[in-house]
């Protein structure tokens, strides 16, 4: 399928289906606005209405998602131990199966199979996920916090935006360095919805599971000091390159998942800022997916920077 393909996608034959992943959007983003459950919990209601009325989602998907809900919701409290052991490993594999769509009552929308957005590239497919979001949504919503004043916003960025465009130039030009991607500048026409689905969908997602759970939950059990904090960025960097597996299936570009998770989790370290690391991960997937090969050159490996 090529990339002009997308221009017949019309998504007003689809309403339902659309305003179901819209509300969805809705949802985590209002959580910048006011972290409210009377805000993200009604549009979060209104996109599982919808996912049932568009056949995206069967009644058993909400038992997988209460659970999570539970677990964190325990989580947030002071509980210690065998307990908190307990939830932590129930969390972390919901979240898993979530992510990798083993979870029964979901079926997920493919928007377009097989295309290709880049001379010599693998084609790729482009798909709305009901179920991965929920990793994020949920921790956002009960646990992690925000930043809330222009003060905080400039004192993070301070810390984040230097690494981060460090971080940037080192990983793609170590991926051109490889041969896994060439320079590709483009705007495709599906630009718009990969942004809606890379920055919501994937990125925050991705970010409020990896950092702003599963490090900051290591970390907890680690202890303080700089070694618990380098151990809690290196073992969250093997889960997510271990979770990336199946797009970066080559060695060399799961070195470039590896050193992306730990760019992420320096900052996140650095920052304690979930905002941060969001930033980070989407503008290195921005930068990739504009400037270069997406996902990555077809005799190279399969490219899981963005997943």
């Amino acid at each position: 399928m090529s990339d002009a393909a997308f221009s017949h996608v019309i998504f007003w034959q689809h309403p339902l289906s659309s305003l179901c992943f819209f509300s969805f959007a809705m949802s985590i983003l209002s959580l910048w606005v006011k972290k409210t459950p009377w805000l993200w919990g009604s549009f979060a209601a209104l996109a599982y209405a919808l996912a049932f009325q568009a056949n995206i989602t069967t009644a058993v998907s909400v038992i997988p998602i209460a659970l999570l809900f539970l677990c964190h919701g325990l989580l947030k409290s002071d509980i210690q131990k065998a307990g908190r052991l307990f939830l932590f490993v129930l969390a972390t594999a919901l979240s898993s199966a979530l992510f990798f769509h083993m979870l029964p009552g979901f079926h997920n929308w493919r928007i377009a199979d097989a295309f290709q957005l880049s001379p010599d590239a693998f084609p790729t497919t482009l798909w709305l996920n009901f179920d991965k979001p929920f990793i994020g949504l949920i921790p956002l919503a009960l646990s992690i916090p925000l930043l809330r004043t222009r003060a905080q916003v400039r004192a993070v960025a301070k810390i984040a935006l230097p690494f981060t465009l460090l971080g940037i130039f080192v990983i793609l030009g170590l991926s051109l360095m490889l041969r896994l991607v060439t320079w590709d500048p483009k705007i495709p026409t599906i630009f718009f919805l990969w942004f809606f689905n890379n920055f919501i969908f994937v990125t925050i997602a991705e970010e409020a599971f990896f950092r702003g759970f599963f490090q900051k939950e290591i970390g907890r059990w680690l202890g303080t000091g700089t070694w618990a904090s380098v151990g809690a960025i290196i073992a969250t960097s093997v889960l997510f390159t271990l979770f990336h597996v199946k797009w970066a299936p080559g060695l060399p570009m799961l070195g470039i998942v590896f050193l992306s998770s730990i760019l992420y989790g320096i900052i996140y370290e650095a920052t304690q800022s979930i905002e941060a690391s969001i930033f980070c991960h989407f503008l290195l997937n921005l930068t990739h997916f504009l400037l270069f090969t997406y996902p990555a050159l077809s005799n190279g490996v399969i490219a899981g920077m963005s997943g």
